[in-house]
């Protein structure tokens, strides 16, 4: 067992280093079995897009590795319908043939960030179409058999560590000092909320940088984070969202006289109101 989980940490850091991810997802699972849910694998996700993403497992109980390549269906802010195809037992521990290694996966995923931020949980069914056969013997039936399961994963961006995290911070400084704490998380809120929307671009750097979207652009470069913007950063990049999924947000007082006019012919729906700032989506 040790070798093997020796290997899966091997694999987790390679993967890591070669990814280039817009956010990183660790779990566990549980898999029903019988009549209660038992642990069962210690997974890592890592989502290179706001689509695809690749998955690596360790099964606690045989003590083999799995992979897969992961599809979301559609993004909800709530609920994210996905798909994929995987290998149980990656490198044939089992004795068992490719073929009946090769899984189908679809899940349902549940974001929890109001109540955790980073946090989310996921209903997941797998099937292996060719352990269902009548060629199949008994013991691969037994061991690659259809699951239901069950997990709990925490996101965050690997910006958290680097310059997402510091530009972020520089952004809520320059649009934000001196307003409410919980109003210097929803600006970098927005900004994330635009990286997961098909409206904008997928990067923290690409959405900032957009021409004519942020009036603080130009003084970027010499702001220096403020240390609450900079909790306020963290707190955005791992999922919390006081802006109610706003895309937008502006202060009236300091608005151009083009910018009062494209939010009041715009039809956006107000979200929440935070200290001077009104934010829309």
């Amino acid at each position: 067992m040790k070798q093997s989980l020796l290997v899966f940490l091997v694999v987790v850091g390679v993967f890591g280093l070669l990814t280039p991810a817009a956010a990183l997802q660790l779990g566990a699972g549980w898999r029903l079995e019988g009549e209660e849910f038992t642990l069962a694998e210690a997974r890592v996700q890592w989502w290179s897009s706001r689509r695809w993403g690749l998955r690596g497992g360790y099964n606690l109980a045989d003590e083999y590795l799995s992979a897969g390549l992961l599809y979301r269906i559609r993004e909800g802010l709530w609920l994210t319908p996905y798909a994929g195809l995987g290998v149980r037992d990656l490198f044939g521990v089992s004795g068992s043939s490719f073929k009946h290694r090769v899984e189908v996966i679809t899940g349902l995923e549940l974001r929890l960030d109001r109540l955790l931020p980073g946090f989310s949980t996921a209903l997941e069914i797998g099937l292996v179409p060719a352990a269902l056969t009548a060629s199949v013997n008994e013991e691969d039936r037994s061991s690659f058999r259809p699951y239901l399961g069950v997990s709990l994963q925490y996101k965050f961006a690997p910006g958290v560590f680097g310059d997402d995290l510091n530009l972020l911070a520089r952004l809520i400084t320059a649009e934000a000092e001196g307003e409410p704490y919980e109003g210097q998380v929803a600006v970098g809120a927005v900004v994330m909320n635009r990286v997961k929307s098909q409206q904008f671009p997928d990067t923290v750097r690409e959405v900032i940088y957009q021409k004519g979207q942020f009036s603080s652009l130009p003084k970027l470069p010499r702001t220096v984070p403020a240390e609450s913007a900079i909790r306020a950063a963290r707190e955005a990049l791992a999922g919390k969202d006081p802006s109610k999924g706003a895309l937008y947000f502006y202060n009236p007082k300091l608005s151009s006289l083009e910018g009062l006019r494209f939010f009041a012919s715009s039809g956006l729906e107000v979200t929440v109101r935070i200290g001077n700032h009104i934010f829309l989506k």
